[in-house]
């Protein structure tokens, strides 16, 4: 779900002709409750009562279809900000907020989701990913836009010796493998076809740290 893409965010009109874009922040996916799923719900023509269950997912997916968005049943900024929603609502993503200009715990928390997909070589999208495929879409769906391979990330990324959560680990320079710290020494990644995509410990010591 790209962010910056077509139309220009703010008060611009959508193709439905009837949706004000607005800068949407949050992650809101099955489970997750409160106001900000009343609006989805309303949004999506489903009855609104509060909780993001798999009618509500399912209702999302088709209309990220037909808007041309990833259909992943996923609210996050790229689809809030199509829909218009306002507020900056977590929902059941994990991690209490920080600082910094993107949150450390939402980019774990869209990481997260994405545990137990397929690997597969060249891969940028759900279907199956690759290591730099999958940092690369986790990052743009928070307005990051990442270069396509491992050593080109590295090259873009400002080298930290003190990471946090939510930074880039690179294997080897120039890079084989990167994927994203998850702090006490594990990280996302994309690791290869017997472990698909899954939080797992750094298994060694010679690895650099970037921020982007």
């Amino acid at each position: 779900m790209g962010l910056s893409g077509s139309s220009s965010s703010g008060s611009s009109r959508s193709s439905s002709g009837s949706t004000t874009r607005t800068n949407f922040s949050g992650l809101v996916r099955q489970g997750s409750r409160g106001s900000v799923v009343k609006q989805i719900q309303r949004k999506v023509g489903i009855s609104a009562d509060g909780v993001f269950g798999p009618a509500t997912r399912s209702a999302v997916q088709r209309w990220q279809r037909s808007h041309g968005l990833t259909a992943d049943g996923v609210v996050g900024p790229a689809t809030g900000s199509r829909m218009g929603l306002t507020g900056s609502s977590s929902g059941s993503s994990g991690g209490s907020s920080s600082s910094g200009n993107t949150s450390s715990s939402s980019v774990l928390g869209t990481a997260a989701r994405y545990v137990g997909h397929s690997y597969r070589y060249g891969g940028t999208t759900p279907s199956g990913f690759d290591c730099s495929g999958f940092t690369s879409y986790v990052f743009r769906q928070h307005g990051k836009s990442l270069p396509r391979t491992a050593e080109a990330q590295r090259q873009a990324a400002t080298r930290v010796s003190s990471p946090r959560p939510g930074d880039l680990v690179f294997f080897g320079a120039p890079a084989w493998h990167v994927g994203i710290y998850a702090g006490n020494g594990q990280m996302y990644d994309a690791g290869n076809s017997r472990t698909n995509v899954s939080k797992r410990a750094i298994w060694t010591s010679a690895v650099t740290y970037g921020r982007v």
